[in-house]
């Protein structure tokens, strides 16, 4: 089993580093480029299933990457990969509260242990049910650092830095998970 992770492009949050967390914060004209540019990664291989978190940034990339790769399937929404829900901290500025979240400071802000599991939830419900698939999921920096971290806590935490539309790839084989790429967007 073969997973594509890929970070939503870019916001205008993002642009003028702001949390986004759960707030629904469309793509804004870069991010749609990025998109289109991230989908070349995709046209040699054969893509099983596209998901999607729930969020317009995110299913928007999908569904970029979808036309540009002529992908026939639905793209089914999966909430496990919803952005991690920053309580208060959304809307803020990063370099303003980001101590405060890492310190778990921040009112109903989504524990690093209930975001990780909501993720591996996601993770084992996939390889249940497609187990022989190559999948791509798109979805958000915080979601997609928690499996990296979930699989190789050594290499990856929440303070890794990931790219807008950077892919990474999973693979479950011998009966376990392992990063084989992280944070790639050399085609951008």
């Amino acid at each position: 089993m073969k997973i594509y992770i890929v970070r939503h492009g870019q916001t205008d949050y993002n642009k003028n580093r702001l949390i986004q967390g759960h707030i629904d914060v469309p793509l804004n004209n870069y991010g749609k480029e990025q998109a289109i540019l991230t989908a070349t990664h995709f046209i040699n291989e054969p893509i099983d299933l596209i998901i999607s978190s729930p969020l317009s940034r995110a299913y928007e990339t999908a569904q970029i990457i979808a036309k540009e790769i002529n992908y026939q399937g639905e793209i089914i929404i999966d909430e496990h990969f919803r952005e991690r829900n920053f309580g208060e901290a959304d809307g803020q500025s990063i370099p303003v509260i980001i101590e405060r979240v890492r310190k778990g400071e921040v009112v109903n802000l989504e524990s690093e242990k209930d975001l990780v599991a909501r993720v591996v939830k996601g993770l084992n419900n996939l390889k249940e049910k497609y187990p022989d698939k190559t999948i791509l999921i798109v979805c958000h920096s915080q979601t997609i650092k928690a499996i990296l971290m979930y699989i190789n806590p050594e290499l990856y935490n929440l303070d890794t830095y990931l790219r807008n539309c950077s892919i990474s790839l999973i693979e479950y084989k011998n009966q376990k998970w392992e990063v084989v790429y992280a944070n790639y967007n050399d085609y951008i």
